[in-house]
């Protein structure tokens, strides 16, 4: 695996959704090799606001001799299902402590201000 890092986002709109895995197809195969799954927010639970049923996010490194476009995400352990508008994104790389590396999305959010209301009078 390379040291570039992705992530695949989206929503998966099939019934009774609980995975998603990400697959590479390398060098123009049909084959193809997983590189990363996780789980979607299954229907049915209370959400915070912004989240809906389905929703994913998978984080995973991109093989080497790869790109973005060789990517496809399934909800199926047989690669067979590709998932339509799913979202893929480099994140970027931080150094953390020691050796360790840390991959956060290109694009971050600014967080909400805090209530302040907790505060001692």
């Amino acid at each position: 695996m390379s040291d570039e890092f992705f992530r695949a986002s989206g929503i998966d709109t099939n019934a009774g959704a609980n995975n998603v895995f990400v697959w590479c197809r390398l060098n123009g195969q049909d084959s193809h090799v997983l590189v990363g799954s996780g789980h979607v927010v299954p229907a049915g639970s209370v959400f915070p606001p912004g989240i809906k049923a389905g929703q994913f996010s998978v984080v995973f490194p991109l093989p080497f001799d790869s790109s973005s476009e060789t990517i496809i995400v399934t909800d199926d352990k047989d690669g067979k299902n590709r998932l339509p508008g799913v979202s893929i994104m480099p994140c970027v790389i931080r150094a953390g402590a020691g050796r360790a590396m840390t991959a956060a999305p290109a694009v971050l959010s600014v967080p909400a201000p805090r209530n302040n209301s907790h505060r001692p009078n």
